[in-house]
């Protein structure tokens, strides 16, 4: 199973000035965190422990803002608004690069079908590794005959981990987590996350840890027992091939994550009226979009309007490409 529900509503947009847009990182500083974000991409605004870098968020408790070209100053709220990105509605992604020096909760969100059961908002998301220690590992999905009851008494008991399916990840590995699915990261591990616009989390376990206050945090097992599909089993993404140096990742009902090596010149080709965000993953280059040039650099995330007529990237780099 891929996931739940239909694409999210997408459209031409009503702007003639599309270029590269680049988006102020939101940071978020959790007990899990550390300080890979600014060693590895020579981040000056990440200081101290940040567990999250928000790339691309309409949220608003964290909320993405241009800092480039005539739209500068402007949220991607009010992009949206003005039809600058083809979407109807509210933005539906949220692009996120986790430092995980701890392991995060065990957790599940709802999907499409279960949030407005709960009042939550759905959230299906992607794992693309961008940095692993040494035998760092993920969990996904339940092991084979396991049910919502054994997860629960495997918690009470505080062996959670022999109720969870382990994965151990090396950079470039790609896993998929469905909403409904139980999972959670492993310390270690450094991750570009590709998720739909939702900040709804139900812990089932959280290694029982205290907070700065020294209070344990709250698990949600009544609400997590209302969404959580236990047939959900996590595996490591195939690679299929698109052309040459261009592969999909991930395929789903909410988003498509594809990677891109360019040596040389990749052209950018629009498609199905969706905006796109791309994140370099190596390498430099030059990303030009209707004639407007924006340097491509390791680490950064761009966003680009639906609405372009041509764009380019030129250079020796390695791309992560989001889609609708």
């Amino acid at each position: 199973m891929v996931g739940f529900g239909a694409k999210p509503h997408v459209g031409g947009c009503m702007t003639t000035n599309a270029y590269p847009i680049c988006l102020a990182p939101v940071y978020r500083d959790y007990l899990w965190g550390g300080e890979k974000i600014a060693r590895k991409y020579g981040r000056d605004g990440a200081r101290g422990r940040v567990a999250e870098s928000w790339e691309v968020a309409d949220r608003a408790d964290g909320m993405s803002v241009v800092t480039n070209g005539a739209l500068r100053g402007r949220s991607l709220r009010e992009l949206v608004e003005e039809g600058r990105l083809g979407v109807r509605g509210a933005f539906p992604l949220l692009v996120k690069i986790l430092d995980a020096r701890e392991a995060l909760s065990v957790q599940v969100h709802p999907h499409n079908q279960t949030a407005a059961f709960v009042r939550g908002e759905a959230k299906s998301e992607m794992w693309y590794v961008l940095e692993a220690e040494p035998g760092a590992f993920v969990y996904a999905g339940l092991q084979p005959g396991v049910g919502w009851e054994d997860l629960l008494e495997a918690a009470k008991r505080g062996r959670v981990d022999e109720a969870l399916k382990k994965i151990e990840v090396k950079a470039s590995d790609a896993i998929y987590i469905s909403g409904g699915g139980v999972h959670a990261i492993g310390a270690g591990c450094m991750m570009l996350e590709v998720q739909q616009n939702s900040n709804t989390t139900y812990r089932i376990y959280d290694w029982d840890r205290r907070d700065a206050h020294g209070q344990l945090r709250d698990l949600h097992w009544d609400l997590a027992s209302k969404v959580v599909d236990v047939s959900y089993v996590g595996s490591k993404s195939l690679w299929r091939k698109m052309g040459e140096g261009h592969w999909s990742i991930v395929s789903s009902p909410d988003f498509q994550v594809e990677r891109v090596d360019i040596r040389g010149v990749w052209e950018v080709e629009r498609t199905s009226d969706s905006f796109q965000i791309l994140f370099c993953l190596e390498g430099e280059g030059k990303l030009e979009i209707d004639g407007m040039e924006e340097a491509l650099e390791r680490g950064r995330t761009y966003l680009i309007p639906s609405c372009f007529g041509s764009g380019a990237i030129s250079g020796n780099c390695q791309i992560i490409r989001v889609i609708l």
